[in-house]
């Protein structure tokens, strides 16, 4: 199961990994992996965007870096790490007697789907001796099908990349992964042999995944995964997430033709998002964010789509996740006419 998550990702032979609960526990594993990896230093650093997913926060605080270690680099218009902002923050935390021990690039933010510079990371990873982690826990399967592969081009070339396949691959919970470019350093980071286990050198040609992370006794996660590849096939799939992409294509689309929604983000992977600003209300801000709570409210309670909510640079949001595989272009379409006529109803109360 986990070699092909690697050729998917286009990972080398040597790249290896576990089955975890989810992207959190994923995190830390790797975390831990980079810890070690950088020689376990006393003042260490971790940079990661504005945008980034809370679980990598957390993990970095887990494995011994102190909050005021965390770097939050801003990003640009397209809700993208600035890699100037980037490479300043690591300058002045060397000047500053601080060791650089992790990068943290987004494969799909939880907000907009938003995919960070990859190769540039990556490429300033290799010239500073940065591990580079991908949270790529929502968009990561993306890179079945085409298009995601250009989109997440470069996250083969991480040192570790965190997925969930409970997310866009369509599987129940509880099931993550956390895959390394090189085995050896998750080993190098869990595996202890105490003598109460000795007769698993019997199975030493086989991998120990209590040698690979923090989890000993587990559950089968990859029957699940398995079982339904094989019963509905590869096709499927990709088909399923391409549909995802381009219903939030022609979502993007609609809000720009719109007069009565505007869009915040540019729809990325399968997600836009968007609010109501009809063109001729000129209203301000805490009226729309009034009148955009209602809205939602309206349709988590009156219609059949749910649609959750954002804050992006302090502005409400109304956030599309067009994830399901049975979701088709009248669902959504459906849902943005709701949108307006709820905005319509709102604005005229």
């Amino acid at each position: 199961m986990l070699d092909w998550f690697r050729r998917w990702l286009g990972y080398p032979e040597g790249a290896g990994g576990l089955l975890t609960s989810g992207g959190s526990a994923a995190s830390i594993d790797a975390f831990v992996a980079a810890r070690e990896a950088a020689g376990n230093p006393e003042r260490p650093s971790v940079y990661m965007s504005d945008q980034s997913h809370s679980a990598q926060a957390r993990a970095a605080m887990i494995v011994g870096v102190g909050r005021e270690a965390i770097r939050q680099i801003p990003t640009d218009g397209a809700f993208r790490l600035d890699m100037a902002a980037l490479a300043r923050a690591v300058a002045e935390d060397r000047d500053a007697g601080l060791t650089p021990m992790t990068v943290c690039a987004n494969g799909g933010t939880t907000s907009t789907g938003a995919i960070d510079p990859l190769h540039a990371m990556a490429d300033l990873c290799r010239a500073q001796d940065i591990w580079l982690h991908v949270d790529a826990a929502y968009g990561g399967f993306a890179a079945i099908t085409k298009k995601g592969g250009e989109l997440l081009s470069g996250i083969e070339r991480a040192d570790s990349v965190g997925l969930d396949p409970h997310k866009w691959l369509f599987q129940p919970y509880e099931v993550g992964c956390l895959l390394v470019k090189d085995a050896r350093t998750l080993e190098s980071a869990f595996a202890f042999h105490p003598t109460v286990l000795q007769d698993t050198v019997w199975g030493a040609n086989h991998p120990n995944l209590g040698d690979r992370g923090l989890q000993l006794s587990r559950a089968f996660r990859a029957l699940k995964i398995w079982m339904s590849i094989q019963t509905f096939g590869m096709f499927a799939f990709r088909r399923a997430v391409s549909k995802g992409m381009e219903l939030a294509r022609r979502a993007e689309e609609y809000a720009q033709e719109s007069r009565t929604l505007e869009l915040l983000a540019p729809a990325s992977l399968g997600i836009v998002c968007m609010r109501l600003n009809p063109e001729s209300a000129d209203l301000e801000d805490d009226t729309l964010e009034e009148v955009n709570r209602e809205v939602l409210a309206r349709l988590f309670w009156e219609d059949r789509a749910f649609v959750s909510s954002t804050s992006l640079r302090g502005t409400f949001s109304l956030r599309l996740c067009i994830i399901n595989h049975s979701t088709g272009w009248d669902d959504v379409r459906e849902t943005l006419e709701a949108m307006e006529r709820f905005g319509e109803d709102a604005l005229a109360a």
